[in-house]
């Protein structure tokens, strides 16, 4: 299951409000984005540690607020799914009913289906006794039903057009190694043609390479064709990065090499978040201090990000004004 959660879990964290207007329209548009986001995955840990059924821990919770209504607050709980799973239902409503007990605040859940068997869609809890009956709906968000749509999907700018695609390109080529490198390749060069920033590529691109992983002879392919982009676009955003890696992999073993692309990756990521949030700060409030800049050198991604989240909505993060976070 992680394999599936963890590159979803990471995107749907970094690009939240893309990925509820590209799946659920009418809650994106009732959601004030101007208002802080949190995330809420310690505080759900919690809630969900002695869980009865299957997984205990649901997968992201957020707390945003609507735009209109009396109680502003809403708890977004959000599961991702990549297998048939008979206790799914019965989780999704043990999970709403507990962030509902703590928060006393309305509660918004949604399933992302990652697998390929068209008709499993469990939407619903339903129980009953007696005369007593209880039922909760859910939407669920299959994503093989994007298949027909893969052409406009590939034209959106809406980075979770592509991230759907990148789901079923990796279905779609699991035994077609030389099918998975163009597709691949496609993919991230359209990521530049785009026109995303250099952190959305680096973002959406760690993601494509999470699902769509090549052998070693396919993924030197990659890199050289990519080099050549690159270097047409005059844009070295991946290959500088990701060579590094993957030539250290020669000496080391595959998988080595990978883990040390990804974490290259990630460093150029957060070095390029750092600046864009230092930035901010500077538009704001002036050149940073001394501490502040040694606050942000020192922090880990997770944090940058959050941070950055919290300023280009006009929040004031308080992990780097003297306060915790």
């Amino acid at each position: 299951m992680q394999a599936f959660d963890s590159p979803w879990k990471y995107i749907g964290e970094t690009y939240l409000q893309h990925m509820i207007k590209f799946y659920h329209p009418k809650a994106h548009k009732a959601i004030d984005w101007t208002q802080p986001v949190r995330c809420l995955d310690k505080e759900l840990l919690q809630l969900t540690a002695d869980a009865p059924t299957g997984r205990r821990e649901a997968d992201k919770l957020f707390e945003v607020h609507r735009k209109n209504g009396d109680k502003r607050l809403v708890y977004l709980h959000i599961e991702f799914q990549n297998q048939r799973d008979p206790e799914l239902a019965e989780r999704m409503f043990i999970y709403y009913y507990r962030i509902f007990d703590k928060y006393r605040t309305p509660v918004w859940s949604m399933v992302i289906l990652g697998d390929m068997d068209r008709r499993y869609r469990p939407d619903v809890y339903q129980t009953e006794l007696w005369d007593l009956s209880l039922s909760l709906r859910y939407p669920t968000i299959k994503l093989r039903d994007y298949e027909a749509r893969l052409p406009k999907l590939l034209r959106s700018r809406n980075p979770f057009a592509l991230v759907t695609a990148a789901h079923l390109i990796a279905q779609r080529t699991r035994r077609k190694p030389r099918e998975r490198l163009e597709q691949k390749l496609i993919l991230t060069k359209l990521l530049y043609k785009k026109r995303f920033s250099k952190q959305q590529i680096l973002a959406i691109f760690k993601f494509i390479d999470w699902v769509l992983q090549l052998s070693t002879t396919l993924t030197q392919q990659f890199n050289q064709a990519l080099a050549k982009f690159e270097g047409d676009q005059n844009m070295t955003y991946i290959t500088s990065i990701e060579q590094l890696g993957y030539d250290r992999g020669n000496k080391d073993g595959q998988k080595t090499g990978r883990k040390e692309g990804r974490d290259e990756r990630d460093r150029e990521l957060k070095r390029s978040m750092a600046q864009d949030l230092l930035e901010v700060l500077k538009e704001r409030f002036g050149s940073p201090s001394a501490a502040q800049m040694k606050t942000i050198d020192q922090a880990d991604l997770e944090h940058i990000q959050q941070w950055f989240k919290q300023m280009s909505m006009g929040q004031t993060p308080p992990g780097l004004f003297g306060e915790n976070d």
